[in-house]
C-alpha cells in the first residue's frame, strides 16, 4: 500500500511544496510537485483520508490552511493538490500492474506528465513501437548465438522512424500499429512513390521493415490489424552492375597521371579478386596477410557479420603486394575511394550505356536520391562493385558453397539472389560441371592389366 503526503522544507516565501510518496517499508521517494505557497500559509492536517474502497492506496496529505472568505486562492491550490495525488494514485496502480520500477525518475516522469510538460506515452502507436524496436535491437538474440542487430539493422529501423514521421506529416494523422492493413500500405506505398519518389526496391524494404515492427509489436500484446500478416516487403529483380574480368584487364593495365587514381585503382582491383565489403577491403593492413600450409592469405573479421573469413591470394592482389612491398596501397577514405575509382572507370573507357541507378540532387527540391535510368557503366561504379565483381565473375568457376563463404553470405540461396542469378541458374552450373568431369574422364588414359604376378 502507497500513501502520498505533501510538505514544505522551508519558510521561505514563497516556498516549494514536496511530495512524498511512500511505496512500502522504507521506501519513500521525493519530488518537487510543481507549486509553491507562502509557508504560513500551510497547515500539516491529516484531512482528506481515502478508505481505499475505490483505490488500493490511502491518501495521507498536508494542505494549505482552509480558505477564507477572501482567500479562496488557498482553496484551489488544496483542489490542485488533490488532484495531482489521484494521478499519482492512478499511475501507480497501473505501474503496479505492468511491473515497473517505482523510482524518483518514475515519480518525476509522472508530475511532469500531469503538469503537460510531457506527453502521456501512446504504446500502441506506430512510432512509439519503431523506437521500442530500436531499443529492443542491441540485445536481440540472433541466429548465430550472438546479442545485438548490426549498426545499420537499427539505422534501418531509424530511417523507417523518419519516413513515418514524414508521411504523418503529410497526411496530418498518428497512426497506431492497429492501422497497419494491406490498404493502409498501398497508400503509403503510393506516397513513396509519388510524392517521394522512391525507387521500387527501397520501397519494398521500407515494407518489410514495418512488417517486422508490428510483428515486434504484437508479440508484445500490443494490438495489430487482422490482416497485417499479409503484408510483405518486396524486391524488384534488375540486372546486377560488375566489372568483368576483361573490364578489370583494361583498367589494371591503365596508366594515371594522379597517384591518387593509381592507388585508387590497385584498391579496386584487390576488391574485384577478394569480395569484401569496403569497410573490411580499406581497413587491411600487412597484419591481415598469413600463411595457412604454405599458401599465401588474406585472414579477416568481417565488421558487418562478425565472421572470420580466409580468403586465399589471388596472383592478381600478389602483384599488388610486391609491387607495395609486401604490403597493400595507401590508405584511403570510403568516399573519395568512391569517387576516385568513377574517375579510374571512365578515363579506362568502361563506358557501355546500362540500366542502373545513379544518386542525383533533385534542383527543385536539392534532395540527393538514387535515380534509375540508361547511364554510361562508370557512373554506376562504387565501392559496392568490388564484392559484386567477385562473386558474379567466379560464379561457375568456383563452387558456390565456396564462394559464398568468401563473401560470407549465410546461404547459397542469398548468395545468387545477390548476383542476379535463380536456383534454375544454379542447376544448369551443376549440369556444366559434371559434363566437364565427364569429359575429362574420356580423355584420361585407363590402365590394364597385361599379366598377373606369379
Amino acid at each position: 500500500m502507497a500513501t502520498v503526503a505533501y510538505y514544505l522544507r522551508s519558510e521561505r516565501n514563497p516556498s516549494n511544496i514536496y511530495l512524498r510518496l511512500s511505496v512500502g517499508r522504507g521506501k519513500v521517494i521525493k519530488r518537487k510537485s510543481g507549486y509553491v505557497i507562502d509557508p504560513a500559509k500551510w497547515s500539516s492536517d491529516q484531512k482528506g483520508k481515502d478508505s481505499g474502497k475505490k483505490r488500493s492506496v490511502v491518501e495521507k496529505v498536508g494542505f494549505p490552511k482552509v480558505a477564507r472568505s477572501r482567500e479562496d486562492k488557498l482553496e484551489a491550490m488544496r483542489d490542485k493538490l488533490k488532484k495531482l495525488s489521484e494521478s499519482i494514485f492512478e499511475d501507480y496502480n497501473n505501474a503496479i500492474k505492468d511491473g515497473l520500477n517505482i523510482n524518483g525518475e518514475w515519480l518525476q516522469e509522472q508530475i511532469d506528465k500531469h503538469h503537460g510538460k510531457i506527453e502521456a506515452v501512446d504504446i500502441d502507436s506506430l512510432l512509439y513501437q519503431i523506437q521500442a524496436y530500436v531499443d529492443f535491437l542491441p540485445r536481440k538474440k540472433l541466429n548465430n548465438g550472438k546479442i545485438g542487430a548490426s549498426a545499420g539493422t537499427i539505422q534501418k529501423q531509424i530511417s523507417l522512424k523518419a519516413k513515418i514521421e514524414q508521411y504523418q506529416s503529410y497526411t496530418g494523422k498518428k497512426y497506431k500499429v492497429s492501422d497497419i492493413s494491406p490498404k493502409w500500405v498501398e497508400a503509403f506505398e503510393k506516397y513513396l512513390f509519388e510524392v517521394d519518389k522512391l525507387n521500387p526496391n527501397t520501397i519494398g524494404r521500407y515494407v518489410k521493415h514495418l512488417k517486422t515492427v508490428c510483428r515486434f509489436a504484437g508479440n508484445n500484446d500490443v494490438l495489430t490489424h487482422k490482416k497485417f500478416s499479409t503484408i510483405k516487403g518486396y524486391s524488384v529483380k534488375r540486372d546486377v552492375i560488375y566489372l568483368t574480368f576483361d573490364e578489370l584487364e583494361i583498367i589494371e593495365k591503365k596508366t594515371f597521371e594522379r597517384e591518387a587514381l593509381n592507388n585508387a585503382k590497385d584498391w579496386l582491383i584487390i576488391g574485384c579478386f577478394i569480395g569484401q565489403r569496403v569497410s573490411d577491403l580499406l581497413s587491411l593492413t600487412s597484419k591481415n596477410l598469413t600463411t595457412v600450409s604454405g599458401m599465401a592469405m588474406i585472414s579477416l573479421k568481417q565488421q558487418k557479420t562478425g565472421k572470420q573469413v580466409m580468403i586465399p591470394i589471388h596472383e592478381k592482389v600478389n602483384a599488388i603486394l610486391k609491387k607495395n612491398k609486401g604490403s597493400f596501397p595507401k590508405k584511403i577514405a570510403d568516399q573519395k575511394f568512391n569517387k576516385h575509382i568513377k574517375e579510374v572507370c571512365k578515363i579506362a573507357g568502361i563506358d557501355e550505356v546500362i540500366y542502373g541507378g545513379k544518386m542525383v540532387k533533385d534542383e527543385e527540391t536539392e534532395i540527393t536520391r538514387k535515380q534509375f535510368g540508361m547511364f554510361p557503366k562508370h557512373e554506376l561504379v562504387s565501392s559496392h562493385i568490388c564484392r559484386r565483381s567477385f562473386a558474379s565473375n567466379f560464379y561457375g568457376e568456383i563452387p558456390t558453397s565456396l564462394l559464398k563463404d568468401i563473401t560470407a553470405h549465410s546461404t547459397e540461396q542469398q548468395f545468387l539472389s545477390y548476383i542476379g542469378k535463380s536456383s534454375s541458374d544454379s542447376a544448369l552450373q551443376v549440369a556444366e560441371y559434371w559434363s566437364k568431369q565427364a569429359a575429362q574422364a574420356k580423355k584420361e588414359p585407363q590402365m590394364t592389366v597385361l599379366n598377373k604376378a606369379t
